[in-house]
């Protein structure tokens, strides 16, 4: 008498339509890794497209592409942002950004669209660039709304979005960081994002530019910037 070989019989209870378990953990892994692509956006304060900042920067945004994250390079030096007024205008409850809507639209969308935002400048002073801190003033009421009580400030709409701080400085290392060079531009920016609700993952310095040649930057500072990028 001939007996049915087990692994040749369907299981009763199994519908044939329905997707075996190694295509439902397929399709888990792919919807997994399409919310985790990311839109990054870079603002170089820098007002050379072609400088130590953007080299780091484009570094960084080439290792990022190859995890299939989307990416884009805005230079402020490039927009018409005027000068804060101190108005105040953008506190009033009914407003959430600066009333003077010229350039900064555009940073401000870009901002809004954008998982994670590159901030990176020069050190001036020990400071951001003049054309970036500009931009922090006019971004004032879309990125945090003051209380008038004595309390920390209400984030608005750039709150829980990943930031990712990047400077270059001519003092060398590691007395760009004593004496308060680089150290002090990133304090600029860690503010701005503390208050905004910006978490930052990650930091990168590219000092000792003074002695660099920004077509011969060394190889382990750029190899550093696009691992960054591959890691995130």
């Amino acid at each position: 008498m001939a007996f049915p070989v087990p692994h040749l019989m369907t299981a009763p209870w199994k519908d044939p339509a329905l997707p075996d378990k190694k295509e439902l953990s397929l399709n888990n892994l792919i919807r997994e890794r399409e919310d985790q692509i990311m839109h990054i956006t870079a603002f170089s304060g820098s007002p050379r497209k072609k400088g130590f900042t953007a080299r780091i920067v484009e570094q960084i945004l080439e290792g990022a592409k190859v995890n299939g994250h989307t990416t884009e390079m805005i230079f402020l030096s490039e927009l018409n942002i005027r000068d804060c007024i101190a108005c105040r205008a953008c506190q009033h409850k009914d407003k959430s950004s600066c009333v003077i809507r010229d350039d900064i639209v555009k940073v401000e969308d870009a901002i809004s669209k954008s998982d994670l935002i590159i901030w990176a400048s020069p050190t001036h002073w020990g400071n951001v660039s003049a054309c970036m801190l500009r931009t922090f003033e006019r971004l004032f009421g879309f990125l945090i709304r003051e209380k008038e009580k004595l309390a920390p400030p209400e984030a608005r709409q750039a709150k829980g979005k990943k930031a990712l701080l990047v400077t270059s400085c001519t003092t060398p290392y590691p007395f760009d960081w004593l004496l308060n060079q680089s150290r002090a531009c990133f304090d600029r920016i860690r503010e701005m994002c503390h208050y905004s609700g910006q978490r930052i993952v990650k930091t990168f310095v590219l000092p000792g530019t003074i002695r660099m040649d920004v077509n011969r930057i060394p190889e382990v500072y750029l190899k550093k910037a696009k691992n960054l990028g591959l890691r995130l």
